[in-house]
């Protein structure tokens, strides 16, 4: 019996001889394969003519169940992390059901404590609890697509079912919910903000993806977003996360312009001025989000960068850099954003 697993996750258990500049943290597996669904930009869309071997632009080799997890007893350590990558293929669900099993049943066999994460797109309420009766610790329910009104072309579905569907899923099972959000596919700054507010306010982890084009799907000829953008969204991301008071200052198209001082001037944890401006001294601000110890490298882009999601610490000099790529301005009571 056969699994799809990242190549780098193989490489960090030893089962592939490849180079590694960012391990991953976390053992990344993938279910199913050629999906049932039609996202424009997924290479295991129905219509794709990508690889089936891709996810994103990581490669996905096959590998046996059982060689997997014998290779985690000889390399104990080198994840904190499994997570499945769930292609909604047919029988998605009772496939990620008996791997979620197996594999809590061989950790507890083999004194392993390793917390189980999912991926994966689901409509049912009871279909998730079964993915978290099988041993899931967290739930990814990624949304991808920011924009209402490009959502059914790009996605497919319905927008507000689909969001009302994760803050449903949030208050059966709190905290234990993710979502994601791909920066770059035909949304405004103002959409994301309002989509991560009222996630982060429901208990909800928001990860952030830039979006990649990847040959073989529709959205092969779209450009990713500028990394000045994409930069300001995850800063973005973090004040709202952090609970940070602060009103947003958006232009007529959409784009983030500034962030100031709230009239009221207080800001949870202390001023404005003191919460953004230890936010900017925060690395992890530029690396991966969503679940802990996940850092999935290279994910959006190759080693060679531009680096949208560091899968590492950035230095101080990395930060220093990164702050001249989106920061205007900082004042008492604004900060400017490059546009």
């Amino acid at each position: 019996m056969d699994v799809r697993a990242s190549i780098g996750s193989l490489g960090v258990l030893g089962l592939r001889k490849i180079e590694l500049p960012a391990p991953p943290t976390t053992l990344y597996l993938m279910v199913g394969e050629r999906c049932t669904y039609n996202c424009a930009y997924c290479p295991q869309a129905r219509e794709s003519t990508g690889s089936t071997e891709q996810l994103s632009r990581v490669v996905w080799p096959k590998v046996g169940w059982n060689e997997l997890k014998c290779s985690l007893l000889t390399m104990p350590g080198s994840v904190k992390r499994v997570c499945f990558q769930v292609v909604n293929s047919p029988c998605f669900l009772d496939d990620l059901v008996f791997y979620i099993n197996d594999l809590k049943g061989y950790f507890k066999d083999n004194n392993l404590n390793l917390p189980i994460s999912v991926s994966v797109r689901l409509t049912s309420i009871d279909n998730l609890q079964q993915v978290f009766d099988a041993g899931a610790e967290r739930a990814g329910l990624p949304l991808d697509v920011a924009s209402e009104e490009n959502f059914a072309e790009l996605r497919g579905g319905n927008f507000r079912n689909s969001v009302d569907f994760i803050l449903n899923a949030s208050k059966r099972f709190p905290g234990k919910i993710t979502t994601h959000l791909i920066v770059g596919l035909k949304e405004t700054d103002f959409e994301l903000y309002n989509l991560m507010k009222t996630f982060f306010e429901n208990g909800i982890t928001v990860a952030l993806f830039s979006f990649t084009p990847i040959k073989g799907t529709r959205l092969e000829a779209l450009k990713p977003p500028t990394l000045s953008r994409y930069r300001r969204i995850q800063f973005l991301r973090y004040l709202l996360f952090k609970r940070v008071n602060f009103e947003p200052e958006f232009d007529d198209v959409g784009v983030l312009a500034a962030i100031a001082s709230p009239k009221s001037n207080e800001a949870i944890g202390g001023d404005f001025y003191n919460s953004v401006l230890e936010a900017l001294q925060n690395p992890t601000i530029f690396m991966t989000s969503g679940c802990p110890n996940c850092n999935r490298p290279y994910y959006n882009e190759t080693p060679a960068g531009p680096i949208f999601n560091y899968p590492f610490m950035p230095g101080k000099d990395i930060l220093t850099g990164i702050m001249g790529t989106f920061i205007e301005e900082i004042s008492e009571n604004e900060i400017r954003f490059k546009t």
